[in-house]
Parts: C-alpha cells; sequence; structure tokens
C-alpha cells in the first residue's frame, strides 16, 4: 500500500490527527465496532506505514491485529518490484483525488500470496499527508470462480464449435444462440440464425404450435423429445430429432438448450429396416412351408403355416417344446445328434411322420440349417413342409405299378413296350400269342410281329409321322406267329413320349381273327335279315298308327285323352270365333264313384266306367268330342251351340241316362253325374279357362245335392278363390300355432261316469274366429294337410291325457282320416307319440270311420294288427253307415264301434232306427265288441239307448267339446 509522498515517505508512525483526536468518546466507540465487525479489511497508512487496521485486514495477511501497525506497506506485497508497480499506479491516482480500483496480489505472513480487491482514496485530496484509507476484499474465491466459469465457457464454446450434433439455445421461443453444425443443418450462414424466431425452422407452422407442449414437460423439469420435419433454408426438408431441456427447471424464464440430429439418413434406412421386416414378415405368413426358429429346441419364433401345421392356435407355439411335434420321448432324443451336423455348417433333411396337437400325425419334410454355424447360441432355423398327399401319391404310384405289373401278367390282350419300333418289355399273353418264349421278345424290333416288312413299314408310317405326344392310333393289321400262321390283329398304341426324337409307345393287341370270321357270318345274316325288315315295315306302319291313337285316348274306355281334348277344344274355340257362334264345355263326375270302386274292386269300377263312356256316346251328336281326363271324371265339348238352353237340354239327358241303373258281374249298380257347364266366350276364351270354370261349376252341383247340372257363374269363381284362400289360410295355421284340441266327455251309459274323452280339432283363425272340422277337415285331406295335422292333434292329445294323470286311467280317442290310416309311417308316429309323451298305451284309443276300413280290406286289416300289437284301443266310427259286413267286422281287431247320430237322431220316436239301434247293439255285443252312441242330446235318447244296453253315450247331454284347459280343470 502507498501514500503519495511527494515530499518523501516519513518512517515513523504518527499519532491521528486532530479531527479523530477530537471525536467524542461515543463516536469513537461506534467507530472501532464498525471496523471490527465487517467482512473486508480496512487499513490507514500515513507515510506507505500501516497505523490503524482492523481485525479482518490482519487475518487477511496473517498478522495479529497489533503486529501490522507501524509495518511498512512493503511488507503485505510478494516482491519489491510489486510493490512499486503498485505504487507507480496508485500514487497519480490518489493525489488526483480520485479513487483506486484494482485487482491486485499480496502476500501473508506466511509468504503465501492471494489475489483481493483493493479500494483507495486520500483522506484528503489536498493535503495527502494525512493518510490514505484502503479497502481489501480477498478474491481468491471469486477468481477461482470466474476462472472456472470462463474455463467453462471456453469448453462449452469448444464442444458448440466441434460436436456433431447440433445445439441451440432458445428463450421464449426465439433463437439466443447455436453452434454452427446446426447452422448447417438448415443451411444459415454464421450468426444468421440469432435472434430468429423459431418458426423459420418448420414447415409447417401447425407443427410449430404442437411444439408448445413440449415447453410444458421443460417446465415440469423433464426432458422434451420431438421427432419432426423441418425445414431448411433453402426450402427443402428434413427429419430431425430434438432433445430439449431447461436450463433452470426452477425458472422456466431461462430458456431451454436442445439437442438436434439430421435422421434423414436414419429415418430412411428405419423405413428401408421396417419394409425388409414387413416383406420378411409377409414371406413367412404366406410361403406354402411353416418355418420356425430355435434355440435349445425352443420355438423361438414362426409363421403362421407352422402353426396351421401343427395345430397350434396363432401366437401359441412360440415358448413350445420340440417334444410337443414327436409321438415318443425316444423319437424326440434320437434327434438330438443332428444339432452336431448343424453346428458344423451342415444342412439336415429328412421326412418322417410327425404329430399334431390333436393327437393325429403326418408326414413331413423337414430341413435344418444353423443360423451361425459354430456358435449353437444364435439358433437355429428349419422348415417344414406336409408332404401326407405327396407321400400317399408315391404309395399310388408304386401300388399303381405293382398293379400295372398284375395287368400286364393277368391281361386278356397283348402289351408291349416300344422305343423306336423296338420292343422294350412285353407281357406274357402277347408272347403267347405269336408262339415266343418267357423274354423272346425283348429287345426284337417290332417287324417280327408283323406278316410282311411291307406292312411293318406302311404301320409305322401311318403311326409315327402323324401321332402327336398323348396321342392314340388304332389300326389293324396281320400278324405272323412263330411257326408261320398268320392272323388278324387288331392293334391300338398311344404315344407316351414328350415329343423328342426317340417316340416311346405302349401298344396293346388283340387277335381278331375269330371276329373276322364272325363278321363274315354276322354279313350273311344281315342280308337274310333285310329281307325280313321289309316284310315287317308294313306291320310297324300298322304299330305306329295304333301307338298314335292311345298316345290321344285313354286306355280304358277308348275315349280321346287330356291331350286330344286341348286340341279339339283349341279347334272348337276358333271355329266358334269365326263364326260367331258358342261353345260349350261339360265336366261331369260320377257320384260316389269311389265307395263303388273300394268296396267292390278295380274291375267293376272299370267295367262301370266303359259303360258309362258308351252311353256318353251314344248321347251326342257327330262332332261332340266326350274325352274321359282320369277317374272318373269326364269332359264333353258342344262346339257350334245356339243357345244355352240347348246345352241344358243336353245335360238333362246325361243325366237321366247315366243314372240308370247298370248290371255287372250280377250286381245292379246305380250312379249320378254331377255335370258343370261353361260357356265360350262367356265364361272363358281359352281352353284352361274354360275347363277350370267348368270344373268349378260341377263342384257346386255337388253342393247342391249331386245329380244336377249347374252353369258356371262369377260366384263360382268367389268360392274357388275363397277355397283357395282357405287353403292357404290353413297352410299358415300350422306354423302358426292356431290349431287348437277340444275334448269332449265319454260318459259309461248306466253311472254317468267319465270314461273317456274324444279329441277334437279347431281352428282359432284371427280372422275368420273358432271355425270347426267341417269347414276344413275335408279339404286337409284333399290337399294332404291333413296328415301334418292328425300328427299334431296325436301328439297334443296324448300330451294331455298324460298332464290330466295316466293314473285315472281315463282314454282318449283321435280320429283318423283316410288319408292318414294308408300312410305308411302311420304305426311309427303313433309309436312314437307314445313313446315322447309317455301315455301308456292302453289309454289311447284310434277311430276310424267304416267306410276307411272296408276300402282295402286286407291292408286296413294288416294295419289295424299293426296298431293293436301296440296296445292301443281300435274304435269303427259311423258305424251302420257303411258296406261292412258281418265277416268282416269279426276279422277286424275292433274294441268298439260308435253308432253315427243320424240313427240316434231319431229315437226313440222312429220306430225302424229304433230297431236299427237295437241291432248294432245286439249284434257288438254278439262279438264282444263295446257301443257308443253319439249325439246323445236328450234324456229321453239317453234312457232309450241304456234301456237298448248301450256301454257308453257321447253328446251335448254329457258334455260340450270344450279347451284343453278347461276339460283339465276337473282333474287338476
Amino acid at each position: 500500500m502507498n501514500d503519495p509522498a511527494p515530499r518523501g515517505i516519513k518512517p515513523a508512525l504518527e499519532s491521528p490527527g486532530e479531527s479523530y483526536a477530537g471525536r467524542t468518546r461515543h463516536t469513537q466507540l461506534e467507530y472501532e465496532a464498525l471496523l471490527a465487525n465487517v467482512s473486508i479489511g480496512i487499513a490507514f497508512t500515513r507515510e506507505r506505514r500501516v497505523f490503524l487496521c482492523n481485525q479482518r485486514f490482519a487475518e487477511m495477511l496473517g498478522w495479529g491485529p497489533e503486529e501490522l501497525i507501524g509495518q511498512p506497506g512493503e511488507v503485505m506485497y510478494p516482491s519489491r518490484e510489486s510493490y512499486q508497480a503498485l505504487g507507480e499506479i496508485a500514487v497519480p491516482i490518489l493525489s488526483a483525488g480520485r479513487q483506486l480500483d484494482l485487482e491486485w496480489e499480496l502476500r501473508r505472513k506466511d509468504g503465501s500470496t492471494f489475489v483481493c480487491r483493493m479500494i483507495a482514496k486520500a483522506l484528503d485530496a489536498g493535503n495527502t499527508q494525512r493518510g490514505t484509507v484502503w479497502i481489501v476484499e480477498d478474491i481468491t474465491d471469486k477468481r477461482r470462480h470466474a476462472d472456472e466459469v470462463a474455463r467453462l465457457l471456453r469448453e462449452q464454446q469448444a464442444i458448440l464449435g466441434t460436436a456433431s450434433i447440433g445445439i441451440l439455445f432458445v428463450k421464449e421461443r426465439r433463437i439466443v444462440r447455436c453452434n454452427r453444425r446446426y447452422e448447417e443443418m438448415y443451411g444459415y450462414g454464421p450468426g444468421e440464425l440469432n435472434g430468429q424466431p423459431t418458426t423459420v425452422l418448420y414447415a409447417d407452422l401447425a407443427d410449430h404450435a404442437k411444439a408448445a407442449e413440449a415447453y410444458v414437460n421443460l417446465a415440469r423439469g423433464q426432458t422434451a423429445r420431438r421427432v419432426e420435419l423441418r425445414r431448411r433454408k433453402d426450402g427443402s426438408s428434413f427429419w430431425t430429432r430434438a432433445d430439449g431441456r431447461a436450463v433452470d427447471p426452477r425458472d422456466p424464464d431461462r430458456g431451454a438448450v436442445w439437442i438436434v440430429e439430421d435422421i434423414t439418413e436414419q429415418r430412411r434406412a428405419e423405413d428401408e429396416l421396417q419394409q425388409v421386416l414387413a416383406e420378411q414378415q409377409a414371406l413367412l405368413d404366406n410361403v406354402v412351408v411353416g418355418i420356425a426358429f430355435t434355440r435349445d429346441r425352443k420355438n423361438v419364433r414362426c409363421n403362421r403355416r407352422f402353426e396351421e401345421l401343427f395345430g397350434f392356435a396363432p401366437g401359441a407355439a412360440v415358448g413350445s417344446s420340440a417334444r410337443e411335434l414327436y409321438f415318443t420321448e425316444e423319437e424326440f432324443e434320437r434327434r438330438s445328434e443332428i444339432y452336431e451336423q448343424l453346428n458344423q455348417g451342415r444342412t439336415h433333411a429328412r421326412e418322417q411322420w410327425l404329430r399334431r396337437q390333436d393327437g393325429a400325425g403326418f408326414w413331413c419334410r423337414i430341413a435344418g440349417r444353423a443360423v451361425k454355424a459354430g456358435d449353437p447360441a444364435q439358433g437355429q432355423v428349419w422348415l417344414f413342409e406336409d408332404i401326407t398327399h405327396a407321400h400317399e401319391a408315391d404309395e399310388r404310384v408304386q401300388r399303381a405299378a405293382a398293379e400295372q405289373e398284375l395287368i400286364l401278367d393277368n391281361a386278356s390282350v397283348g402289351i408291349a413296350f416300344v422305343r423306336n419300333r423296338a420292343i422294350q418289355r412285353c407281357n406274357r399273353f402277347l408272347e403267347d400269342m405269336v408262339g415266343a418264349g418267357p423274354g423272346e421278345l425283348v429287345g426284337e424290333s417290332s417287324a417280327v410281329l408283323f406278316a410282311s416288312e411291307e406292312a411293318w413299314r406302311e404301320a409305322g408310317l401311318l403311326a409315327y409321322s402323324a401321332t402327336a405326344p398323348g396321342e392314340t392310333h388304332d389300326s389293324e393289321w396281320k400278324f405272323k406267329r412263330r411257326d408261320g400262321s398268320i392272323f388278324h390283329c387288331r392293334t391300338r398304341g398311344r404315344r407316351i413320349d414328350a415329343g423328342g426324337e426317340e417316340q416311346e409307345w405302349i401298344w396293346s393287341f388283340e387277335d381278331v381273327t375269330a371276329e373276322r370270321e364272325a363278321e363274315l357270318r354276322v354279313q350273311q345274316a344281315l342280308d337274310a335279315l333285310e329281307r325280313k325288315v321289309a316284310e315287317r315295315t308294313a306291320e310297324l306302319e300298322d304299330a305306329k298308327g295304333r301307338a298314335q291313337h292311345l298316345a290321344g285316348h285313354d286306355a280304358l274306355t277308348g275315349l280321346p285323352n287330356r291331350r286330344l281334348l286341348e286340341d279339339r277344344l283349341s279347334q272348337a274355340l276358333a271355329l266358334s270365333y269365326r263364326n260367331r257362334q258358342q261353345t260349350a264345355v261339360m265336366f261331369i263326375d260320377l257320384d260316389r264313384f269311389k265307395n263303388i270302386n273300394d268296396s267292390l274292386g278295380h274291375s267293376v269300377g272299370d267295367a262301370l266306367l266303359k259303360e258309362v263312356a258308351q252311353r256318353l256316346v251314344k248321347q251326342l251328336r257327330i262332332g261332340d268330342t266326350i274325352c274321359r281326363i282320369g277317374g272318373d271324371e269326364f269332359v264333353v265339348v258342344l262346339p257350334e251351340v245356339k243357345r244355352s238352353s240347348d246345352v241344358a237340354n243336353v245335360a238333362r239327358k246325361l243325366i237321366e241316362e247315366l243314372s240308370n241303373p247298370v248290371l255287372i258281374e250280377e250286381r245292379e249298380l246305380v250312379v249320378t253325374p254331377s255335370i258343370g257347364i261353361s260357356v265360350f266366350p262367356d265364361d272363358g276364351r281359352d281352353a284352361e279357362t274354360l275347363i277350370r270354370n267348368a270344373d268349378a261349376a260341377m263342384y257346386h252341383a255337388k253342393e247342391m245335392g249331386r245329380a244336377n247340372y249347374q252353369f258356371f257363374t262369377e260366384q263360382m269363381n268367389l268360392a274357388a278363390s275363397r277355397r283357395l284362400a282357405l287353403e292357404s289360410d290353413l297352410r299358415r295355421a300350422l306354423g302358426r300355432d292356431q290349431l287348437r284340441v277340444h275334448y269332449q266327455p265319454i260318459v259309461e251309459a248306466k253311472s254317468g261316469e267319465v270314461v273317456a274323452h274324444e279329441a277334437l280339432v279347431r281352428w282359432e283363425n284371427p280372422h275368420r274366429g273358432l271355425v270347426g272340422p267341417a269347414e276344413f277337415i275335408q279339404l286337409a285331406e284333399e290337399t294332404g294337410l291333413i296328415l301334418k295335422i292328425g300328427e299334431w292333434v296325436l301328439r297334443e292329445a296324448c300330451r294331455w291325457a298324460t298332464f290330466i294323470g295316466a293314473e285315472r286311467g281315463l282314454q282318449v280317442s283321435v280320429n283318423l282320416s283316410p288319408r292318414q290310416f294308408n300312410d305308411p309311417t302311420l304305426v311309427q308316429l303313433v309309436a312314437k307319440a307314445l313313446r315322447d309323451t309317455g301315455l301308456p298305451a292302453q289309454l289311447l284309443e284310434l277311430e276310424i270311420t267304416e267306410s276307411t276300413a272296408m276300402q282295402h280290406t286286407d291292408i286296413a286289416l294288416s294295419t289295424l294288427n299293426k296298431l293293436k300289437a301296440l296296445g292301443v284301443s281300435i274304435a269303427l266310427d259311423d258305424f251302420g253307415t257303411g258296406y261292412s259286413s258281418l265277416a268282416y267286422l269279426k276279422r277286424f281287431p275292433v274294441d268298439k264301434v260308435k253308432i253315427d247320430r243320424a240313427f240316434v237322431a231319431d229315437v226313440p220316436g222312429d220306430e225302424d232306427r229304433n230297431a236299427i239301434v237295437a241291432a248294432i247293439v245286439a249284434l257288438a255285443h254278439a262279438l264282444e265288441i263295446k257301443v257308443i252312441a253319439e249325439g246323445v242330446e236328450t234324456a229321453m235318447q239317453r234312457e232309450f239307448l241304456e234301456n237298448c244296453g248301450c256301454d257308453f253315450l257321447q253328446g251335448y247331454l254329457s258334455g260340450r267339446p270344450v279347451d284343453a284347459d278347461s276339460a283339465a280343470k276337473e282333474y287338476l
């Protein structure tokens, strides 16, 4: 420390000046306390000696507080030169009254040095002799920190300048500074980016807006990473990966530093890698062979085909052991030896019977290779191919070869394999055919087979020059045996080569000498036959005429059939149209003919039909057409009629004539016709419409009581439409659960106790209401729907009887229609219904009408016996209305007969009816058959029937039919 001393330096320490000495004691104490407690060193010098300092100053220099007093300032400097150099700086400044402020190196008492900051000022600029005050601060740590900061800045600058990645400092989304690599990355010159907004770096401002999310993470102290498409100065784009972190997470406003890499090439390489991987995966997924990568005999990775081959679910094969592919542990262990081969770089291949997950086996071709030879840890790659079909094909080929050999040995024709017209192989039959020994023909030219050299050359020219591979050539030549005899041989060859220079053929040879001789004899016979043919030609012409007649006529009656009817009716309509006249069509059906046919037999029915046809022909004009179109149906065409009354007269005459009795086989039969009439053009303008409308009118005639005629009216059309609608509704009723079963009680005559119920079907139509059986059962019978309805009623009745309790012993009675009874599956249906519902067979009673039982008595008897064998009861319904005889009644296994309500209705008032009912009861009882009376509605009827000995009663007097729930209430 130097004081300005223009007149020299005093060596002695002077006492404080008067201004100091004159201070008050209190002020002096404050001054001393301040000097003692400040954290900086303070010293006062005069004449270059210390005359006052605080403790901090002394401690800084390693002296005691009192030791420095009086010491020259030179002791505090490292050298005299340092002391003198400071003097040269300080003296001019202090003498001028200015403040000295600099950093300088001082020396401690122990000789060590330190850097400090010194601030000095003369106590009195006008009189520097009064001394100088020095304020000293040890800045060694600060200087060290500053040096460290400078070093770090130099290192940072070196990093920024030499780093291969871009480094960027951003504050408030503006570029503060960046390194040269970052500028080059974006195509900017040195310093061009400093101060620029970060928007200049983005190709799309939307990406810049999204980047704001990253700064939120930076503010939380997290590292942000963004992979984005950026824009260079020239407008081109490139991919970057930027990792950023806040300079100070506690103060986000201090900005962020970003490390940026150009990953365009990396991205391209990754895309190419992904493409390669995708192609590899596509290859794995689509190849027709299974591929698996294994390590330590465990599956590491495989394709879907591998999983399919071995029955693994997707992904389930990974991690599985190769043991699962083998049937036995022994097989698995035996294959471990191949891994040494694989490790040596060799490829292993084999075919083996392997196991699927479900235990099934298949033939598999396996090929394996080490991923890296000599390094088993890298694993192996295996290919698996299902060759089951190929293996089976090989077996078939081997079997075919064996079969071919067997065919050659046992064929009844000669067979030879020929190459370039030389025999390679032949069967024994060919050798025998030409008289050669075993093997003698092999290697010989095929010329040895021909009768002459010329024939052999000609055969070769025809076959070998004109036949393509795969085609065949047929011919016939004269062959020569070894004994010189000649025979006719039929040859058939197939070229089997692929089209090369060497032709390969397989030939078959057949000795047809006997055939040729037979042909000669046949030709001679043909000549004789031609003569016979000429004689038969006339006979054939006659037969042809008869055949043509039969094609258009009914074989039974000789009348025109439907085919001829349509032709003649069409001609009649065309004529009536030209002449503006009418043509009438009559549709004739014989009433109750079916009963006669069924009861008396078809021979009687056929004789009756012939008689009817003859009577029709006699009653009609020449030019009228009478046709039989089937069964008991006839159609009459009356062309060019003037009035409808004329047609009516013809109809009356036909009814009168056909109603006369007919004597057949000593039986007098009476049959009446029902006739429907349609007239052209009022009732139709084509044959089909007229026939259909006449048919409708005929049905109306039957409804009007039969044995009459009716002209077609539109109302009949409506009736036919209603009938079709009813049929359609009935078909739908089956599927829509519209049918119901009602049950009517059957009581014992004497006690009045209920012993059974009869199941009666009803139709609950949503539009028609509850429809009774009289309205739809006949239609169901005609259309065949009765089979489904009957089966459903049978099941429902059995189910209901089981429901009310089989232990009560109450029978349920079910009616069988004629079509049901004649159904071949009836017995099986009844047995199944009993089995499915659990109803005891004795509680089911089946009712058939008397007329049904009498149609085909032998068949009916067989069916009844089969039903009876099931254990069910049989009742004969409508008894007294049919043609049954006592003999048939005795043969039929009938348990009950039901007296028709037509007889019951008039008792006891009608004596005749009374006698009939009493006779039926007596007859039945004589045959040990129970009797049920139907339609009992009054007490008088009940009393009469009871007196006659009738067993059971059924009718409104005992109870009306009610629905299933109501009928079951009494038993629940």
